[in-house]
C-alpha cells in the first residue's frame, strides 16, 4: 500500500471528528442567539436555522464516521459479544436522545449521549488505527 492510502482512515476519522465537534458547538449557541423557531418539535423544543446548520454538520460527520467504522469492522478483531454490546449501547443511546425530545424528563439526552459516547470512545480509536 502507498503511504497515502495507509493514513486515509486516520485523516478521515479526524475530518469526521471536526465536523461533529463543529456541529455540537453550533448546537450550543444559546436560545437567545438562535432566532425564531422554524419547526416546532414539542413543547420547549424547536428547530431554528442555527440548529439546522448544527444538525446538518453533526449528521454528515456522524454518518461518515459510522460508514468508516462499519467498513473497518472486519479489521477491528472484536469478539461478537463485544460488537453486540457496543451496538446495543449505541442504539440505546440514540433511542434515549430521541425520546428526550418527546418526554417530560429533559435530562434523558445526557444519559443517551453518554451511552453513545462510550461506544464511540471504544470504536473510533480502533477505526483510526492502520
Amino acid at each position: 500500500m502507498s503511504p497515502d492510502v495507509e493514513g486515509a482512515p486516520r485523516r478521515q476519522v479526524a475530518t469526521t471528528a471536526l465536523l461533529i465537534v463543529a456541529g455540537v458547538l453550533v448546537l450550543f449557541v444559546p436560545a437567545g442567539g438562535e432566532g425564531r423557531v422554524l419547526l416546532p418539535v414539542s413543547e420547549g423544543h424547536g428547530l431554528s436555522a442555527v440548529d439546522a446548520v448544527g444538525a446538518a454538520l453533526l449528521a454528515v460527520g456522524a454518518t461518515w464516521l459510522e460508514v468508516l467504522v462499519v467498513r473497518r469492522l472486519p479489521h477491528l478483531a472484536l469478539p461478537p459479544r463485544a460488537l453486540f454490546a457496543l451496538g446495543l449501547l449505541a442504539g440505546l443511546g440514540v433511542g434515549l436522545l430521541i425520546a428526550s425530545v418527546f418526554s417530560g424528563f429533559f435530562w434523558w439526552w445526557a444519559v443517551g449521549a453518554a451511552a453513545i459516547g462510550v461506544a464511540v470512545l471504544v470504536l473510533v480509536p480502533l477505526t483510526a488505527r492502520r
